[in-house]
């Protein structure tokens, strides 16, 4: 229960705000990557 109090503590500090930011803007890009080669193997293998 200590390890979520602390990353909870943790998540509230302008740091955490900007790791997030920056986690979630990566892995957005991988996603929408992914996505973008997964279509074009598709049709080229189609």
């Amino acid at each position: 229960m200590g390890y979520f109090r602390t990353l909870r503590n943790y998540l509230r500090t302008p740091k955490a705000r900007h790791d997030f930011k920056d986690y979630a803007r990566a892995g957005s890009l991988i996603l929408l990557t992914a996505l973008i080669v997964g279509l074009i193997v598709r049709r080229w293998a189609a």
